[in-house]
C-alpha cells in the first residue's frame, strides 16, 4: 500500500497550485493591483488547508472605502472564531515590515496593536503578533510570478503549513490581574477608534449619521477624533460590563439583552452604536475585541477584598495604555483612597455637629453632588462610610432605610464613558 502522506505533505498540491495561479495571472498581466491577484489564490489555499485539517477555517475580505484605510485585507476565523487578520502585499515588497516605506510603513505602525497577523507577499509568509516576529520567516525557493509550481518545495509547504497551523490556532492568553488586563484591552479600544476614524474619511459611510445623531444629543462640538474615541470607550466598555454580568458577548443581541436589566442606558448606546450598518465598518476591530472580552474570567473584577474594588482604579491603568495624551487633558488620576475617606469622615463630622443633620450623608435634605465622577470613587466612599455608621448606631435593621434614602442623595456626572461604565 502507498505511504499515506502527512497534512504536511498534503499542503504541497494545493501550494502549488496557488503559485501555477498566480504565475499565469502576472503572465497575463491581469488588471488590478498586484497584490489584488493574490486575494483569490490565498482564499482558495486557506480553504485547502481547511480541509486538511477538518476544521472550518474561512477569510473575510474586508472592505476599503480608499487607498487611505489601513485595514487588513482578510480577517480569519477559524470554526466561526475570529482568530486573526491576513495582510498582502504586492509579490516583491516582502513580508518584513521593517523594511517597508511610506504608506506601507505607516500602516504597519497601526497593526503593531494586532494580536494575530500575517504579512505575505506570496513569496515570503511571516506571523507578528502585537509588532513581533512570533515565527521563523518563510521564503518560496521560487518566485511565484514566473516560475509556477517550481516555486515550491517539499520544505515550502511543510514550513507554511506549521505557520497557518500556529495562526488559525491562537487564543486570547487573558491577564490575571486588573492592572495588566486594562493595558491588556487597551490596543483593541484603538483599533476600533482607529476604522471609526477611517469610516469617517468617508462621507457616505453610517458613520457619519452616527456621529450626527451623538452631536445632537450630547456632544454638540464633537469633532471626528473626539466622536471616535468615544465611540470606541462605549463599546468596549459596554461589553466588558455585558461580560461582567454574565453575557456572551460574542452574540450582540444578547448582551444588549443583558445588559438592559441593570444597564439600560448602555445597553441602548451600545445597540445603537453597533447596528447592522455600523458594524460593517468596524467588523475587523469590533469581532477581535468581542473575542478577547469573552475570554475575560467575570471574577476578575469582583471585589477581592473589604478595602479595595480592582473597578476604581482599573480605568487609569486603562487610559494610560490606550491614550497617555488624553488621561493627562482629562485628569483621569484618581485621589487615594485613604484621602477620599478622610474627607468623607471630615464632612460628615461637619454635617453631624455643625449642621445638626444627626446621620450625615443619609439625612433628608443633605444632597451629595460629584461633578467629575469619574470610576465613582467618592461616591462608593460615602455609601461605605454611610451605611457603616447606621449599622453602628442604629442596628443592621436600619442599613436598607439608610440605603434608600442615601439613594436620593448622590448625584455625579461624567463626560467620559470609559468611567461612566465603570461607575
Amino acid at each position: 500500500m502507498p505511504k499515506s502522506l502527512t497534512p504536511q505533505e498534503r499542503l504541497l498540491e494545493p501550494l502549488q497550485s496557488f503559485a501555477s495561479q498566480l504565475t499565469a495571472k502576472f503572465s497575463a498581466r491581469s488588471a488590478g493591483e498586484p497584490e489584488d491577484q493574490l486575494k483569490s489564490p490565498v482564499d482558495q489555499l486557506f480553504a485547502a488547508y481547511s480541509k486538511i485539517i477538518s476544521h472550518t477555517i474561512v477569510l473575510k475580505g474586508e472592505s476599503t472605502l480608499d487607498s487611505r484605510l489601513g485595514r487588513p485585507d482578510f480577517a480569519a476565523h477559524s470554526d466561526a472564531l475570529p482568530v486573526g487578520y491576513i495582510e498582502l502585499k504586492a509579490p516583491g515588497k516582502g513580508a518584513n515590515p521593517e523594511l517597508f516605506k511610506g504608506h506601507d510603513k505607516d500602516q504597519w505602525k497601526r497593526f503593531q496593536n494586532v494580536p494575530n497577523l500575517i504579512y505575505t507577499d506570496g513569496n515570503e509568509w511571516a506571523l507578528y503578533r502585537n509588532g513581533e516576529l512570533a515565527a521563523k520567516r518563510i521564503r518560496f525557493v521560487g518566485d511565484i510570478r514566473t516560475d509556477g509550481k517550481e516555486a515550491i518545495s517539499k520544505d515550502n509547504a511543510s514550513e507554511l503549513f506549521q505557520l497557518i497551523a500556529d495562526f488559525t490556532t491562537w487564543t486570547p492568553i487573558v491577564p490575571k490581574k486588573p492592572k495588566e488586563l486594562a493595558a491588556f484591552l487597551a490596543p483593541f479600544c484603538s483599533l476600533i477608534r482607529e476604522e471609526v476614524l477611517d469610516s469617517l474619511k468617508d462621507t457616505t459611510s453610517p458613520m457619519q449619521s452616527l456621529k450626527s445623531e451623538i452631536k445632537t444629543l450630547l456632544f454638540p462640538d464633537a469633532n471626528d477624533d473626539q466622536f471616535a474615541d468615544a465611540y470606541a470607550q462605549t463599546v468596549t466598555f459596554a461589553l466588558l460590563l455585558g461580560q461582567m454580568e454574565g453575557a456572551n458577548v460574542l452574540d450582540l443581541h444578547g448582551t444588549y439583552d443583558t445588559l438592559e436589566h441593570h444597564h439600560s442606558l448602555l445597553s441602548r448606546s451600545l445597540e445603537f452604536l453597533t447596528d447592522k450598518e455600523a458594524r460593517k465598518e468596524i467588523s475587523a476591530s469590533l469581532s477581535m475585541t468581542q473575542r478577547v472580552i469573552h475570554e475575560i474570567t467575570p471574577e476578575l473584577l469582583k471585589t477581592t477584598s473589604a478595602t479595595k474594588d480592582p473597578w476604581l482604579f482599573f480605568y487609569e491603568d486603562f487610559l494610560a495604555s490606550y491614550d497617555a495624551k488624553l488621561r493627562r487633558e482629562a485628569g483621569v488620576y484618581f485621589t487615594p483612597l485613604e484621602v477620599v475617606r478622610c474627607q468623607v469622615r471630615l464632612i460628615d463630622e461637619i454635617l453631624s455637629n455643625q449642621l445638626g443633620r444627626k446621620m450625615g450623608f443619609v439625612e433628608a435634605g443633605v444632597s451629595t453632588l460629584d461633578p467629575a465622577v469619574g470610576t465613582g470613587t467618592y461616591l462608593l466612599g460615602i455609601v461605605e462610610h454611610a451605611l457603616d455608621r447606621v449599622e453602628k448606631e442604629e442596628g443592621p435593621g436600619a442599613v436598607k432605610g439608610g440605603a434608600r434614602s442615601l439613594a436620593h442623595n448622590l448625584h455625579g456626572f461624567e463626560w467620559m464613558v470609559g468611567p461612566y461604565s465603570v461607575a
